[in-house]
């Protein structure tokens, strides 16, 4: 079997790093802005509809920007952990998977026995954690890594087949 190396990119953490102001000018502005127009054209076609109805209007407002929020939130989680993990060098070959993070630190897993834990798929992207129940018994002795990564998708793979969130909802390929 051939070594898998991963790591991220300078131009992937620049691209990272400038997302959530993007998403947040372009999506809110849209996000906010179609609730707006929407709230004109009632009030216009029907005045008295923000007498009759406000509970109905401060619901609508309350969820339409909730569910907004609650996204953006979902993807700067995945942008920070990509960020704070920006230096780091993992490599899988036949006998152990190796993390050589940015500070210096490394953590050398066997092979066998490997867990892939994914997390919530956000517009592409999650948030995975790599562990060896047998080795991993606390959060510093796992391996995170997300899809920014480069050669994310054939790590994980080889880890656990099937394990690769395309985000068709059925959890794998």
């Amino acid at each position: 079997m051939k070594m898998i190396r991963c790591h991220y990119t300078q131009e992937t953490l620049d691209t990272v790093a400038k997302a959530g102001r993007r998403r947040a000018i372009g999506c809110g502005g849209f996000w906010y802005g179609v609730m707006l127009f929407g709230l004109i054209a009632a009030a216009i076609q029907e005045p008295g509809v923000w007498f009759r109805a406000p509970l109905f209007l401060l619901g609508f407002t309350v969820f339409w920007c909730g569910m907004g929020y609650f996204f953006h939130r979902l993807l700067c989680n995945i942008e920070k952990t990509t960020l704070q993990h920006a230096g780091d060098e993992i490599t899988l070959d036949d006998n152990e998977i190796q993390l050589v993070a940015a500070d210096g630190t490394q953590i050398t897993l066997p092979r066998e026995g490997l867990r892939v834990q994914g997390g919530y798929y956000a517009a592409g992207s999650v948030i995975y954690t790599i562990w060896n129940p047998k080795f991993s018994k606390d959060k510093k002795d796992k391996i995170v890594l997300t899809t920014y990564i480069e050669n994310a998708e054939e790590l994980v793979k080889t880890i656990r087949p099937g394990a690769w969130d395309t985000g068709d909802g059925f959890g794998g390929d």
